[in-house]
């Protein structure tokens, strides 16, 4: 998970990291799967770079370009969250095999 823990952390996104993964291809196979996420950076939206901030904070270069960042909103359910815990793995998965 990349960003701060605890209290400082906004309480409606997620930016994790997955080594052997590059965002691109998580984002397409999510997005294929009903589950709409961004990669790299917000503010340099369809630059292929790695996220400015990620690196600012200390995050491997091969770190940033298998980040992305997942939001949830008021109009999200459980069953939501749960659908994306039982997606996430499988992509993660077939995409380093």
């Amino acid at each position: 998970m990349n960003g701060p823990s605890g209290g400082k952390r906004s309480p409606d996104n997620v930016n994790v990291s997955f080594l052997y993964c590059e965002g691109e291809a998580l984002t397409v196979e999510l997005i294929m799967r009903g589950i709409y996420v961004s990669s790299g950076s917000a503010c340099t939206s369809r630059v292929l770079e790695p996220s400015h901030v990620l690196l600012a904070i200390g995050r491997r270069y091969e770190e940033t370009h298998g980040s992305l960042l997942m939001k949830i909103s008021p109009f999200n359910t459980v069953a939501d969250v749960n659908y994306v815990l039982e997606v996430l793995p499988k992509v993660v998965g077939r995409i380093r095999s």
